[in-house]
């Protein structure tokens, strides 16, 4: 069996459809690229969309609030280049008044939780690792004891890296002395 290329789009039901549409565009600086009463098609690069809608109509009057105990999609992830990426949407995001639910060292990852107005979730994230050394980190003892990770505070992280101070304890995950330090990609800010 041939393995897919590439992720290409997702594609949400919702009652919510000019307010997903409108935080989409706003959250990954997205373009519209198709728009009627019943589906939508955007994107952020020069695939043809990446996220598409499907309108439900009117949200019911008993549907306030969407369960997180059904099945379905837990999340779904996006990956910057770098730290200065990350920040960078990080605070273009809370100038907006758009917050993450759940900031997250992973380990492998350092990763930003936001939900949208449905209450689905997506994980905007760094790599802090090479495939092999996350491979690695995955099959330890660390990973073993916690792998959902630990929280960490944006805020913090930002203020230290934009003074230059070390930002390693505030990225990487205690208890894993092989990959601080050296692993890291220090900042392409200037200054």
């Amino acid at each position: 069996m041939t393995a897919p290329s590439k992720f290409s789009h997702i594609v949400y039901r919702t009652h919510r459809y000019g307010e997903m549409i409108d935080w989409y565009t706003r959250v990954l600086e997205a373009d519209v690229r198709y728009r009627d009463e019943r589906l939508a098609f955007l994107s952020y690069d020069d695939e043809h969309h990446r996220v598409a809608f499907v309108n439900l109509g009117p949200l019911p009057p008993h549907s306030a609030k969407p369960s997180t105990t059904v099945p379905g999609v837990h999340h779904v992830a996006y990956t910057w280049r770098t730290l200065d990426e990350l920040l960078d949407t990080y605070q273009r995001l809370a100038s907006l008044g758009i917050r993450p639910v759940s900031p997250v060292r992973h380990g492998m990852t350092l990763s930003l939780y936001y939900a949208d107005p449905d209450g689905n979730d997506l994980e905007f994230q760094i790599d802090l690792l090479d495939a092999r050394a996350a491979n690695e980190f995955m099959r330890g003892p660390v990973f073993a004891r916690n792998p959902g990770g630990e929280s960490f505070d944006p805020d913090a992280l930002i203020a230290r890296y934009e003074s230059g101070k070390p930002v390693d304890d505030l990225v990487f995950i205690e208890g894993q002395p092989e990959f601080t330090g050296s692993a890291f990609v220090k900042s392409d800010r200037p200054g």
